[in-house]
Parts: C-alpha cells; sequence; structure tokens
C-alpha cells in the first residue's frame, strides 16, 4: 500500500497499473490513457501523508486498512480504505477497497477498525 500511495504522490502511472490485480476493472481501460490520468494525478493533489491502521494476509489474499490524507485546491479530500490485495505470481496486486470520505470517519481514525468499514459498507 504504501508503494501505490507514494506512487500517486510522484506521479508513476505505469506503477499504478501494474499493481493492479488481473482482473481489476481498471484493467479493461483503454491503457495508454488510463496511465496518462493516473500520472497527472499528482499535478492536482497534494499528498500529505499515509497511515496504515491495519494489515493482515492469510494465503494469498491480504487487507490493509489506511488514512491517506490529500488535498486538492485546498480542499480536504482525505479517506481511510479497506484495500483488498491478491497475491499473484508478479508479487502483491490490489484488487479492491472500500472508502470511507473524512466526513463519514470517527473524530479518532487511529480507531478505525476493519470491522467499522465492513458495517459501514452494509449500510
Amino acid at each position: 500500500m504504501r508503494s501505490r500511495y507514494a506512487a500517486f504522490a510522484i506521479g508513476l502511472g505505469e506503477y499504478l497499473v501494474r499493481t493492479l490485480a488481473a482482473d481489476h476493472p481498471d484493467r479493461q481501460l483503454p491503457h495508454a490513457a488510463f496511465v496518462q490520468e493516473l500520472r497527472r494525478a499528482h499535478e492536482r493533489q497534494r499528498f500529505l501523508g499515509l497511515r496504515v491502521l491495519h494489515a493482515s494476509a492469510s494465503g494469498d489474499e491480504g487487507e490493509v486498512l489506511f488514512h491517506a490524507r490529500i488535498f486538492e485546491q485546498g480542499a480536504d479530500h482525505s479517506f481511510a480504505e479497506l484495500s483488498r490485495f491478491v497475491r499473484e505470481p508478479e508479487g502483491w496486486r490490489y484488487a479492491s477497497g472500500t472508502v470511507i470520505p473524512t466526513a463519514a470517519l470517527p473524530a479518532d481514525v487511529a480507531s478505525l477498525t476493519p470491522d467499522d468499514v465492513r458495517r459501514s459498507a452494509d449500510k
């Protein structure tokens, strides 16, 4: 997760595509345009920090709960996400995620748990 956050922050679009799971829906997008879109995200966003709150793996599946601090045009676009990763022959790849926007986060983000995210997704 840390490497993907850093890649967003410095505009490594090709790396971001390469670290998607083979069956991730974004893999179906036109490659060059998608890479360019990812590459340019850092031009309009300020990436101020990543805090990993939880990480676990079992077999070929893992999950990471993190809080990313991101601002765009002076507005807070920070969020928390419970990401699902799968191990493929090339290594761990991002498969999917459930996002919690800043407005829905608890006052103490560090208290957020994977079960909190799952419960909010069920609502």
